[in-house]
């Protein structure tokens, strides 16, 4: 538990932390995930009852794939589980989650109307759009043709923190490493 205590400690110094589990099994990669978010969710109940939680830095936990933990089927099986949680009641203890996932539709819409800010990317399945823009903080109503036309890069975000969703462009990451690479290589006299 010495690794789990290091990377508790890493999240509240405000260091980010990236667990790979990508070579590990379904099950092995929940298991680790959720032993590392129960610790967390625990020292910060404790530092808020010792009073110290307004020292610690807010924290967020990415999980791809999300269906695999809030999904209803999943949550129905196995009752909640800690990331159900940490959607419910973490904003209490700092602790935000970035739920990943091509399926709004499998999510308990408890769990959805929990998350306060939503980064919509194009999605062409009517009952997927549908569960999106059920889910959203503003009526999306007449984006449902925008959402099924979406390119790489386009967004659409919908927040309780604003009046109105807002429609944003991500760049390409390739292309700003490229840009930032070239403005590099003039400022050292490199012709490419």
């Amino acid at each position: 538990m010495l690794v789990v205590h290091e990377i508790i400690q890493s999240l509240e110094q405000g260091k980010k932390v990236i667990v790979d589990t990508s070579m590990l099994g379904d099950q092995a990669e929940l298991l680790i995930g959720s032993i590392i978010t129960n610790r967390l969710l625990e020292t910060h109940k404790h530092a808020k009852e010792d009073g110290r939680l307004k020292d610690l830095p807010v924290i967020s936990i990415v999980i791809e794939e999300a269906p695999r933990v809030l999904g209803d089927e999943v949550l129905r099986n196995v009752g909640s589980n800690i990331y159900s949680d940490i959607a419910r009641e973490g904003r209490k203890f700092k602790i935000g989650l970035i739920a990943i996932t091509q399926l709004t539709s499998v999510i308990r819409k408890t769990i959805l109307a929990n998350m306060n800010t939503k980064v919509i990317l194009g999605n062409e399945l009517a009952v997927e759009r549908k569960a999106i823009i059920d889910s959203a903080s503003q009526d999306l109503t007449d984006e449902d043709r925008n959402i099924s036309s979406m390119d790489k890069g386009e967004a659409i975000v919908s927040s309780n923190f604003s009046k109105f969703a807002i429609p944003v462009m991500i760049p390409l990451f390739e292309d700003m490493v490229k840009n930032v690479t070239d403005q590099s290589n003039r400022r050292i006299g490199i012709v490419t």
